[in-house]
């Protein structure tokens, strides 16, 4: 005897549902398997690779979801397996955590929302964070009828999921309390803050041995752009768009126009209007990524689904606009898996497809010799991932600091012939090279490769920096060797080792200054304390950064101290 599965008077279907689930998994598997891996997916492959409790730029979850699927798949398809199966589990919950059941408007906003394309067939740091996220408003959900053990065991984990998949999607969690002060005095509230704390213990440890690396990323290391009005405007702009492109509009005016008063909605509505303030704020300063803001997709789809699902004309215009966004979405999920248009048409275009060739041409021109990348951590990863060679992505002094930075890669090529690719053509020190699909590699070989990127520069009277404005200031600087072995700045052959300030305008250099030139030994964990005198840079009027670095005679200068922040007038 069988049982049939019926829709409901509110329009829930099961099999509907089940029926979507199987095609978009279907579809998901066939997409990853013939979509080339991008440089941030191959990034995040070498996370995986290196399985940890932690990584300079990102929470371990990332490489946590896709390790399994390739050890069992070692393909595009097992990287993408993870990510896969959290953006299915993703829909399952949403689904349930809805208050109005209505399957056919929830099914089209889905295939209308990008996020939720994107978490099928990419490696994402998202997609384990909106995962968490759904987590944590289904669990938030049920602790507002009963706070039992069970249920606050199970917030703190969906909380402590979503610090360990994306730093900023701790907002949700801010916010969500901000909309219910109430929650400071109840006993389970601090239950649950406490098993959260537990299950955060690992990555705690993972950040104090490290130095607090990642702490210290965010706080200095971001890239600043300072503000402009076109970041602005850029940032309000594309917000409809990130959960579109064509029904984000509607999720959001849908969502707004909800005035359910329960304190459910009420963090909702919190966690949308905060989000979004705190990133506007942002851009004021950093670059901001258009994805930052994806985890409002949870909030906007559960008040706008709410909104919508009493309202016919709502509802029969999400259909079409998701119609139409299928229209869009399938060629363009078709193109990354085949290159089936017109060369005239993608001239402009990032390169997406051909990267193995790239790969095998990086490796014969380099003759076998050991490669390093300047300021290009995608295109080392994907190299690695390409040719199952890891190498190195040396940052310099005007970029950021990478994962590779915490890896031993740099202590690897110490004394031996490096093949050097930089990122940028220098036809002054870097020989070009044209790849079969259109990528220059600016390349030289350096004899006695040596760096000193892992001794940390500190100015101890940090406030004396602003004193540069009035002409020239002396600064102490103490230096901390971070190896686990000696180093003699004078064992350099024949070159000179050289202690430089440089003036920095958001990513440009525009000032430099040699200090002294070193020679000195240094003990593991051993520190060196240096007076020098700074001179006012000729510059004009405005902020700057000020960082310093060791360099090597005949090598770019690395990243040895944080940005300190100075004005002049």
């Amino acid at each position: 005897m069988t049982t049939q599965l019926k829709a409901d008077p509110n329009g829930s279907d099961n099999k509907l549902f089940g029926i979507f689930l199987i095609i978009w998994f279907l579809f998901g598997l066939i997409q990853n398997y013939f979509t080339e891996v991008s440089g941030e997916e191959a990034y995040y492959w070498l996370f995986s690779q290196f399985l940890d409790w932690g990584y300079l730029d990102h929470p371990p979850m990332v490489g946590a979801v896709s390790a399994p699927g390739y050890w069992l798949i070692p393909n595009a398809m097992g990287l993408r397996m993870g990510m896969l199966a959290c953006n299915i589990l993703t829909i399952i919950v949403l689904r349930k955590t809805l208050e109005v059941k209505d399957d056919k408007l929830f099914l089209w906003i889905l295939v209308g929302c990008a996020p939720f394309h994107v978490g099928a067939f990419l490696v994402k740091t998202d997609v384990p964070l909106i995962l968490a996220e759904v987590l944590f408003f289904y669990f938030y959900k049920q602790y507002l009828k009963k706070d039992n053990l069970k249920v606050t065991v199970l917030l703190a984990l969906s909380i402590a999921l979503i610090m360990l998949s994306k730093h900023h999607g701790f907002l949700v969690v801010i916010f969500t309390v901000l909309s219910n002060p109430k929650l400071l005095i109840k006993k389970s509230f601090w239950l649950t803050v406490g098993f959260t704390v537990v299950f955060m213990i690992p990555h705690t440890i993972w950040q104090y041995q490290h130095d607090f690396a990642t702490i210290k990323f965010h706080l200095y290391n971001r890239i600043d752009m300072g503000f402009g009005l076109d970041t602005l405007a850029y940032y309000i702009g594309i917000q409809p768009i990130v959960f579109g492109p064509l029904i984000g509009i509607l999720l959001f005016i849908g969502s707004f126009k909800n005035v359910k008063s329960d304190e459910f909605n009420k963090a909702l509505r919190y966690t949308i209007y905060g989000v979004l303030i705190f990133f506007l704020i942002s851009t004021f300063k950093v670059e901001f990524h258009k994805h930052w803001t994806s985890i409002l997709a949870i909030p906007l789809i559960i008040l706008g689904h709410e909104f919508m699902s009493s309202r016919p004309n709502w509802k029969l215009w999400i259909k079409r606009l998701s119609i139409a966004t299928i229209i869009l979405l399938v060629p363009a999920r078709i193109y990354l898996m085949y290159d089936f248009l017109p060369k005239s048409w993608t001239k402009d275009w990032d390169v997406l497809h051909g990267w193995n060739t790239w790969a095998e041409e990086v490796q014969e021109l380099s003759g076998g010799l050991p490669i390093m990348f300047n300021n290009h951590y995608e295109r080392s990863s994907r190299y690695a991932y390409l040719t199952g060679d890891i190498v190195h992505c040396y940052n310099t002094f005007d970029y950021r600091e990478t994962q590779h930075d915490l890896m031993s890669l740099e202590e690897d090529l110490q004394g031996k012939t490096v093949f050097q690719i930089n990122r940028y053509r220098d036809t002054t020190n870097y020989e070009d090279y044209m790849t079969q699909i259109g990528k220059g590699i600016h390349y030289r070989v350096i004899d006695d490769f040596r760096s000193f990127r892992k001794v940390e520069i500190e100015v101890e009277d940090e406030e004396k920096v602003e004193e540069l404005e009035d002409g020239s200031v002396q600064l102490t600087l103490k230096l901390t060797n971070h190896y686990d072995y000696d180093i003699d700045f004078s064992e350099v052959q024949d070159r000179k080792v050289y202690l430089n300030a440089h003036y920095l305008d958001k990513l440009t250099p525009v000032g430099k200054q040699r200090l002294m030139v070193l020679d000195q030994k240094m003990s593991p964990g051993g520190e060196l304390e240096l007076t020098v005198n700074l001179n006012k840079p000729e510059l004009k009027e405005g902020k700057y950064h000020l960082r310093f670095s060791i360099e090597v005679d005949g090598i770019e200068p690395p990243i040895n101290s944080k940005k300190y922040e100075l004005e002049l007038e």
